[in-house]
């Protein structure tokens, strides 16, 4: 029975002669308390149901992780971008390390289950987008944000799994979840356009693996997109002392 039911026999029996109204007041409590017992019950079951559906889409995320390529996280994203603004170009993209099942192995055919993906225009319209397993996460859009540069896919030669491959030959690893010392799990990419310190008006698109060097220590190496040049190399050095120095390696 419905909260309106109650209400209805309620004003019903307030016409009623003194003897009936104390007969309907204690028939009305009894409704409104079997009323009130049925809400609380649809509730408790409801919050079963939910918590049940809560625990079985974790588990279902947690058996069907989905990896997928820099390159489709792209498309995906820019399908869901041009939603809201028009002549949209990607600006930048980077995998995202929150794995439902953190791997070492992870990124090392140059796919990742989570991707940022931003796009802009010339007018600084922008368009961030969270993307897992494959699917649009989260969205944000906003009128007049500053970009990197707007990037032409055309002038792009190398896949993330070009670059990972490119990147182990130079004896980068996949971090290891186990080791709190790594920083990351598997490989992670970044594309953007950058330049070099020594060269800042030297412009180039780059594609930045991620991962732990040779020696151990938390590392990137960055290619040229454009031509698959590698440009950088270089590890993250900690000191005893506190002091910290990127070194070139390799």
């Amino acid at each position: 029975m419905t909260k309106r039911d109650c209400s209805i026999i309620c004003n019903l029996l307030s016409g009623l002669s003194r003897v009936k109204v104390m007969t309907g007041v204690i028939l009305a409590v009894i409704t409104l308390t079997a009323c009130s017992q049925g809400n609380s019950m649809d509730m408790e079951t409801s919050e079963v149901s939910k918590e049940s559906n809560d625990n079985e889409s974790l588990k279902k995320s947690e058996n069907n992780k989905v990896e997928i390529s820099m390159e489709d996280a792209i498309s995906v994203g820019r399908e869901e971008a041009v939603k809201y603004y028009n002549d949209l170009q990607l600006t930048e993209i980077h995998s995202y390390d929150n794995d439902y099942r953190l791997d070492n192995s992870a990124g090392d055919d140059g796919k990742r289950q989570w991707w940022y993906v931003n796009f802009a225009n010339e007018n600084k319209n922008y368009v961030s987008i969270l993307i897992s397993d494959g699917e649009i996460d989260v969205v944000e859009h906003f009128d007049n944000n500053a970009n990197t540069g707007l990037l032409d896919l055309s002038e792009i030669n190398l896949t993330a799994e070009e670059a990972v491959k490119k990147a182990q030959e130079m004896g980068l690893a996949g971090g290891n979840p186990d080791n709190g010392r790594d920083w990351i799990s598997g490989y992670n990419f970044k594309m953007s356009y950058g330049s070099l310190a020594e060269s800042p008006d030297d412009i180039r698109i780059f594609l930045e693996v991620i991962g732990i060097s040779p020696n151990g220590n938390f590392a990137h190496v960055d290619f040229d997109a454009a031509t698959g040049e590698c440009v950088l190399a270089e590890e993250k050095v900690e000191y005893s002392n506190g002091d910290v120095e990127w070194v070139k390696f390799n």
